[in-house]
C-alpha cells in the first residue's frame, strides 16, 4: 500500500466563538495543553468578531454574504497572508475544500421558519439561496479569485478530516499547487434544541472557521496527515475529539462541541505547540457519533 504523504503547512487563520486567535502566531502564545476558557453565554449569544474583515474586503462585496461566509473569509484572508498569498495574487493553480457540518444552519432555520410563517408560496429566496452546503465554498472561490477545483466535504464532526484527503489527493494528483483548506460551522439554538444528539453534553458549541494554506510536503514547515481507522501512535502527544473524548489517555482536555471545528481546532493546537518546540508530533484522534468510524490527524515538525 502506498503511503499516504504529509502536506506541509504554510499559513493557518482561525476565528471562533470560544476564545480562538487570529493565527498561529498568536496562538503560540497560548498555554499547552490549552485551559478550557470560561463561558458565561451560549456560543450563539457570543459570536466571533469579524470587525477586521472591513480591512480586506469593500462592504459592498459582502453586502449579501451572510455570517457564515464572513467568518470563512476573514480565516481564509487571515491563512493566505501568513502564508505570503494575497488574495490578487490568486491563479488557477490554486483548489479550495471546505469541511462543514451542518453548513448555513442559521439560513437554513430562517428559511424553515419563513415557511412556517408565510407558507411556502412567500417563504424567503434569500434565505433558500444560502442554505445548501455548498453556498460557503462558491462565495469564497469568487471572493478569493480562486479559479481551480474547489469542493465542499459535510461529514459532520468528520468533515475536517474528509477535507484534508481531498486536500492530499489535489496535491498528489498535481491538480493543484496550493490547497486553501477551511472548516466553518455556525451555531443556532433552533437547530440545536432540533437535534441535540449531535451535540457533546458539557461542552460548548463552537462556531467560527479555520483554514490551512498547504503545499506539497517542504523542508522547514510543519506537517499534517490524515489516516483513516487508525489509532494514534504509542508515546508522543494525543487529542482526542468527537465520541473519542470518552476515552483515557488524551494529552488535551476537550473543550469543544461536536462539528469539523472540534476537529480543526485541536489540529491549530497541536500545530502551535509544535511553532513552540514544545513538542514534535502531537495526533489528533477524532470518532464520529454515527458508526464510530475513526480518523487520526497527524502534526508533524518540520523536516
Amino acid at each position: 500500500m502506498k503511503a499516504i504523504p504529509f502536506l506541509s503547512v504554510t499559513g493557518v487563520g482561525v476565528v471562533h466563538s470560544t476564545g480562538g486567535k487570529d493565527s498561529i502566531e498568536i496562538v503560540k502564545d497560548m498555554p499547552w495543553p490549552h485551559a478550557s476558557p470560561a463561558f458565561s453565554e451560549p456560543a450563539d449569544k457570543v459570536r466571533p468578531d469579524i470587525a477586521r474583515l472591513a480591512a480586506y474586503l469593500p462592504a459592498k462585496k459582502l453586502r449579501r454574504v451572510p455570517f457564515y461566509a464572513r467568518m470563512a473569509l476573514l480565516a481564509a484572508f487571515d491563512a493566505l497572508q501568513q502564508a505570503g498569498l494575497p488574495h490578487e495574487a490568486m491563479e488557477s493553480r490554486m483548489a479550495l475544500v471546505l469541511g462543514t457540518a451542518f453548513s448555513c444552519v442559521q439560513m437554513n432555520m430562517n428559511f424553515m421558519d419563513s415557511i412556517i410563517d408565510n407558507g411556502p408560496q412567500l417563504s424567503s429566496p434569500t434565505a433558500f439561496s444560502h442554505a445548501v452546503n455548498n453556498v460557503g465554498t462558491g462565495l469564497l472561490s469568487l471572493l478569493l479569485g480562486i479559479h481551480g477545483p474547489c469542493f465542499t466535504v459535510s461529514q459532520f464532526e468528520l468533515s475536517f478530516a474528509g477535507a484534508l484527503t481531498t486536500a492530499t489527493a489535489l496535491l498528489s494528483s498535481q491538480r493543484a499547487d496550493v490547497v486553501l483548506l477551511g472548516v466553518v460551522d455556525e451555531v443556532d439554538s433552533r437547530f440545536s434544541a432540533c437535534c441535540p444528539q449531535l451535540f457533546r453534553d458539557g461542552l460548548p458549541l463552537t462556531e467560527g472557521a479555520a483554514f490551512f494554506c498547504l503545499k506539497c510536503e517542504t523542508p522547514g514547515l510543519p506537517r499534517l496527515r490524515t489516516l483513516w481507522g487508525a489509532d494514534a501512535d504509542r508515546g508522543i502527544s494525543v487529542f482526542l475529539s468527537g465520541t473519542a473524548c470518552s476515552q483515557n489517555g488524551t494529552d488535551h482536555e476537550p473543550q469543544w462541541g461536536h462539528g469539523p471545528m472540534t476537529h480543526a481546532l485541536d489540529v491549530v493546537h497541536a500545530l502551535a505547540a509544535i511553532h513552540r518546540g514544545e513538542t514534535a508530533a502531537v495526533d489528533c484522534l477524532c470518532r464520529s457519533t454515527c458508526g464510530g468510524r475513526g480518523v487520526v490527524v497527524q502534526a508533524r515538525s518540520a523536516l
